[in-house]
């Protein structure tokens, strides 16, 4: 017997799923719940997640939490971080020229708008990122067996 796969699944884009495995940890909001609970996958079988606190069927999930499992998430990170860095050291560089050059600290309004517009752009990237995984329209939450899986991928 294969081991199974849960995947969640937005839409028919097979390149954006997201694949947890038995050992995994799951944050999940169940249905009649008003707060996500974090647990490890334990077993995956056709119908039910078997998870160390709690079985599960599929139709008692509300959400899963995704934060930690989306490589995208990882994508906007980084994406967020670059212009933030960028602004910091286009001011520490005028700042640290002009107290060589002058004596002081001295900014010119060019390079304050410049600077605050490039850590403004990267603190907006910031909440950009992939929250949760609502299973409802186009969202589906599946479990696939090991074969499948593999059939699907190399397709």
């Amino acid at each position: 017997m294969g081991q199974n796969y849960l995947i969640l699944q937005r839409g028919a884009n097979q390149k954006t799923r997201l694949v947890y495995e038995e050992g995994d940890q799951l944050v999940y909001l169940q249905k009649g719940l008003d707060y996500y609970i974090q647990d490890k996958i334990r077993e995956i079988r056709s119908d039910i997640l078997v998870l160390e606190e709690n079985v599960l069927q599929l139709g008692q999930i509300e959400a899963i939490d995704i934060r930690e499992k989306d490589e995208r998430n990882r994508t906007l990170g980084n994406l967020s971080l670059l212009p933030m860095a960028a602004g910091t050291m286009l001011l520490l560089a005028s700042g640290i020229n002009s107290l060589y050059a002058d004596g002081k600290i001295e900014y010119s309004s060019g390079t304050l708008i410049t600077g605050g517009a490039l850590i403004g752009a990267g603190l907006i990237l910031q909440p950009l990122r992939y929250k949760r995984f609502r299973i409802k329209g186009r969202n589906k939450i599946q479990i696939i067996p090991l074969e499948d899986l593999e059939e699907s991928e190399g397709t």
